[in-house]
């Protein structure tokens, strides 16, 4: 537990502070259910539950609306209070308004965090905390380079005011009425500024906690569609796919560190740009949204080995599309004869074709040391099987 929190509930007794998480709302901006997005290997709920958690607090009160019945199951086995909000289609402030009629006389103060403000140290906390203590002042916000964030500390003295108050623009116009009584706390925390208004700001937010954020299968589709890749190369990409995911997880395995959603990904949509000029580096502008699986877009025509390097996603996808022609698996041997025959006049050509070849064929060598079978045995195994 925080030092500092431990030290407020031995002089002011235990839930002295405690936390509203506002989870109620329909995520209309977003068009995907805030809440339940994944961030840092567990969901945007679960972090903002456990910033608090983290921090030593143990009064925290979850408010819910929409979609309440697939996080009641997550709220109980994290052990927090839940509050239903029957009103939530009213708006934000009604979520707050249940979450501070909840609250037991014994608390003094509440933290307020929208579900869209997970990230929040435990050192902002103790900051927090420890300003609301030692001053007058019944609202204490945390600030970084300037701008403040979430959440703020609020004193129980505008339980009451928030019940009361029936003024346009909500809590913050309550709080804007009220700046008389505000005080600012300088903290080193970007996290307290990382909002989810909108998807762009999930990825930075993603970018922040060092997540890779990948479209879904759904979301790879459109792209694909606005994209107007041509049938026959979707059917390519499928192919590669499976093959890139079949070889991947056979690294896995073996123990490999490999990113199956990534290599998945990135294959499906590899040939996201086929028909225009410079096709891969088309690609992957198309995919800017997600920086992992456009690397790897950008590499999947030509490729820069490193041969000191472990092997990664990207020469797991680079070789499964040298492997599949159309929708067919083949060998190395058989996909660039063709092009060899066809091109035996133009040396550049010839030059850049057998470089591939090359390439292609160093990974698949990596691969089969690796796995110990040929890759030919591995794809009739799993894919033809």
């Amino acid at each position: 537990m925080s030092r500092v929190l431990a030290e407020q509930e031995g002089k002011q007794g235990k839930g002295s502070l405690a936390a509203i998480i506002v989870a109620a709302g329909y995520s209309f901006r977003m068009k995907r259910f805030k809440p339940l997005l994944p961030l840092s290997g567990s969901t945007v709920l679960e972090q903002a539950v456990h910033s608090f958690l983290d921090g030593g607090i143990k009064d925290i009160r979850v408010v819910v609306g929409h979609r309440s019945n697939e996080l009641l199951p997550i709220l109980r086995r994290l052990g927090v209070q839940i509050i239903l909000n029957a009103n939530f289609p009213e708006g934000m402030f009604s979520s707050v308004s249940a979450g501070v009629k909840s609250l037991p006389p014994e608390v003094r103060g509440f933290f307020l965090l929208p579900v869209d403000n997970p990230i929040v140290s435990s050192h902002t906390l103790e900051a927090l905390a420890n300003k609301f203590s030692s001053n007058e002042f019944g609202i204490i916000y945390p600030s970084y380079q300037g701008m403040r964030g979430h959440p703020p500390l609020i004193s129980r003295n505008y339980v009451n005011r928030v019940l009361d108050w029936d003024k346009p623009g909500g809590m913050r116009s309550l709080l804007e009425e009220h700046e008389y009584d505000a005080a600012d706390v300088d903290v080193i925390d970007p996290g307290i500024l990382l909002d989810m208004d909108t998807l762009e700001d999930y990825h930075k937010m993603l970018k922040y906690c060092g997540d890779i954020q990948l479209p879904s299968e759904e979301e790879c589709y459109e792209l694909i569609r606005n994209a107007n890749t041509p049938l026959k190369v979707i059917d390519h990409c499928k192919q590669v796919a499976q093959l890139s995911y079949t070889i991947g997880n056979s690294l896995i395995r073996l123990g490999c560190p490999m990113n199956l959603d990534l290599i998945r990904t990135a294959a499906l949509l590899h040939d996201l740009a086929k028909g225009e000029p410079h096709h891969a580096q088309a690609g992957a502008r198309m995919l800017l949204n997600y920086p992992e699986v456009a690397n790897i877009v950008a590499e999947h025509m030509d490729i820069c080995l490193n041969p000191d390097q472990p092997l990664s996603e990207k020469e797991i996808v680079y070789l499964a599309d040298k492997l599949v022609i159309e929708d067919r698996i083949i060998s190395l041997q058989d996909r660039f004869a063709v092009p060899l025959e066809q091109h035996k006049n133009d040396q550049m050509v010839i030059s850049n074709i057998k470089r591939r070849f090359n390439d292609a064929e160093k990974i698949q060598t990596r691969i089969e040391e690796i796995i110990k079978i040929p890759l030919h045995d591995l794809w009739k195994t799993n894919l033809e099987g």
